[in-house]
């Protein structure tokens, strides 16, 4: 009997067929789960304190953009969701002329990252992270 005139293994063709679509299966998952993107993310910056005015600049987290903002109140706070958490951010408070006091936090995913505080005029809180 030659090699082509043996009968075929019917054991051995599923196990091929079983063993080919683990392989697939398996790097499809793969794929799909490199590919999927980042959660979102929550980002809180909050400012509280006695100042009567403030310059507040603060991370977008857009092309690597920033936001500045003058506030007459507080407290002030500015929710942002970012795709995949930041690797660095940052808030600033600067105290007006008129002095008084100012505390920064900065909180990612419900987990405080930075915190900081300021007195007198003119001086600044940096919540950098």
């Amino acid at each position: 009997m030659t090699e082509s005139g043996l009968p075929e293994r019917p054991a051995r063709r599923w196990l091929v067929i079983a063993s080919s679509a683990a392989l697939v299966v398996g790097a499809l998952a793969l794929v799909l789960w490199t590919a999927a993107p980042a959660p979102p993310v929550h980002v809180v910056f909050h400012v509280s304190g006695t100042a009567a005015r403030a310059t507040v600049t603060y991370s977008t987290f857009q092309d690597d953009g920033t936001q500045q903002e003058e506030v007459t109140s507080l407290p002030w706070r500015r929710e942002l969701i970012t795709v995949g958490e930041p690797e660095h951010g940052v808030l600033t408070v600067t105290i007006g002329p008129d002095g008084g006091d100012v505390a920064c936090e900065v909180s990612v995913a419900e987990v405080e990252r930075r915190s900081a505080t300021a007195t007198g005029a003119r001086t600044s809180a940096l919540c950098g992270f």
